[in-house]
């Protein structure tokens, strides 16, 4: 194992694009009067989608595709990736984003480690690696090249074998 940086600025411009302009078309046939009866955030950002170019799409498209291209060449010297699955421990039920504030009010804004690999389309999985000090569980990600899904499975449960995890004591207050 050693520490490697793939190399990549963040994709969350590519990711908004694509996001919004997925949701506007599987809303597209929602009638405009039942928007007040769904989800603020859905209904902002499948507007937001709407009002998108054909450029402003292709090149986000483009966009995934370098950011693929260049998870394949690190998939090239390294098997594997890790990273932290999240950059927080689990936060409070009923809330998108951190209480904190650090991470602004949009919920992708938090999950860093996540989204470049649903982008490249990579296999990932989320493994529970322990506790933090207060006791809520977080979790270590780990990243596949293309068609890795069975490296990704044996990795994981390799992890999972070798340090089952902690269970979260019911008992504490």
């Amino acid at each position: 194992m050693e520490e490697a940086d793939p190399g990549f600025d963040c994709p969350l411009a590519i990711l908004d694009v694509l996001w919004k302009a997925g949701a506007a078309a599987a809303t597209a046939s929602v009638p405009d009067a039942a928007h007040a009866t769904m989800d603020p955030g859905l209904v902002k950002e499948f507007l937001a989608g709407r009002d998108l170019k054909a450029t402003d799409y292709l090149r986000a498209f483009a966009g995934r595709a370098g950011l693929a291209w260049r998870m394949a060449r690190f998939h090239e010297r390294y098997d594997l990736l890790l990273t932290p699955q999240m950059p927080t421990p689990a936060i409070e039920a009923g809330r998108d984003t951190p209480a904190s504030g650090d991470y602004g009010q949009d919920w992708i804004n938090w999950s860093p480690f996540t989204y470049p690999f649903n982008l490249t389309q990579q296999p990932a999985a989320s493994v529970p690696c322990g506790l933090t000090r207060e006791g809520l569980p977080i979790g270590v990600q780990i990243v596949g090249p293309m068609r890795g899904d069975a490296l990704v499975l044996r990795a994981a449960r390799a992890f999972e074998s070798a340090r089952p995890f902690a269970r979260i004591d019911a008992s504490r207050d």
